[in-house]
């Protein structure tokens, strides 16, 4: 039976700012629980990212309805209506993830009929889950996900008083922009490996290792208002780096138009057609734009792949 994994599923498949911010917010009620020792942060912000066009589109999907209406009713409750936000957290070997839902407003005992799962507690917070994986509940609207161990640890630096997280990292996250519906502050140790069985893109791939050694954050910011636009920067150590990541990104998008099959590639087109990659001295800046017609798309085209089987 899966367990954790469910719990992450909205943020794998994919905190209202004000006006006059120029980068995104980081949520006040979650940044005081955030472990000090913290390298990389990501967000999603729920909340703005359902007012827009195409959150409304893609909800409109089959697919998507489909896989909502599944998670619902395994979960327990409907992220389509009561997630607000979802922040992701790591140290570079552990993943925390800070959700900030109306729990108020929702009905989590089917979760504890579920086999192996269980009521905890610890310092009078409230636990969900086993002795591997649970959910605390800080109170009726935040919540956080992780190893049971890590969770109580949290607890117990909550009551030492909140830690402070890199200022390094902090100035980082102030670099994405407002309207960043899904955004990403990394430092390489705690980026996923990468791996190809495609020849054409195994040797470039085999190349990021080293390239990622000579990156000392990576940041990514989508704006998801009409479609996708997206920027990444790397931000590296010297020149050289910075001018590799240009030549990895265009060699990449290069590739893509030769080893994706037919369909596939004719759907890529208009992404891999907008792909601009700017350099700036030790900075290198990745920027590509879906609109809502080239999404709609594209989700069709992977998500009828995706639900293909073999007979």
């Amino acid at each position: 039976m899966q367990r954790y994994p469910f719990l992450l599923a909205p943020v794998l498949l994919l905190a209202a700012c004000s006006s006059q911010r120029t980068s995104v917010m980081l949520d006040p009620a979650l940044l005081p629980l955030i472990p000090s020792d913290t390298i990389s942060l990501g967000g999603i912000r729920f909340d703005a990212f359902q007012k827009t066009e195409t959150w409304k589109r893609l909800a409109a999907s089959p697919q998507w309805t489909e896989r909502m209406d599944e998670f619902t009713k395994e979960v327990g409750f409907d992220p389509r209506k009561d997630l607000m936000e979802v922040l992701w957290a790591s140290d570079g070997k552990e993943s925390l993830f800070f959700v900030r839902n109306r729990f108020s407003q929702m009905n989590i005992e089917p979760l504890v009929r579920r086999e192996g799962y269980q009521r905890l507690a610890y310092k009078g917070y409230p636990l969900l889950g086993d002795e591997e994986y649970a959910a605390l509940f800080m109170n009726a609207s935040t919540a956080v996900v992780g190893r049971t161990a890590r969770l109580r640890k949290i607890i117990d630096n909550r009551d030492a008083g909140p830690g402070s997280l890199s200022k390094e990292l902090l100035a980082k996250a102030e670099t994405i922009p407002a309207g960043a519906h899904l955004w990403m502050v990394a430092t390489p140790s705690a980026l996923p490996k990468f791996e190809s069985d495609r020849a054409g893109t195994s040797n470039m791939l085999a190349n990021l290792p080293r390239l990622l050694n000579g990156v000392q954050y990576l940041t990514v910011a989508l704006d998801m208002a009409k479609g996708v636009d997206a920027q990444a920067v790397a931000y590296c150590v010297d020149d050289q780096c910075a001018k590799q990541w240009q030549n990895t990104i265009k060699g990449l998008a290069g590739i893509a138009r030769i080893t994706l099959p037919e369909a596939q590639r004719a759907q890529m087109l208009p992404l891999l057609d907008s792909v601009e990659v700017q350099l700036n001295g030790t900075t290198t800046t990745t920027k590509f734009k879906l609109d809502l017609a080239a999404l709609e798309q594209l989700q069709s085209t992977f998500s009828g792949a995706g639900s293909r089987r073999p007979n």
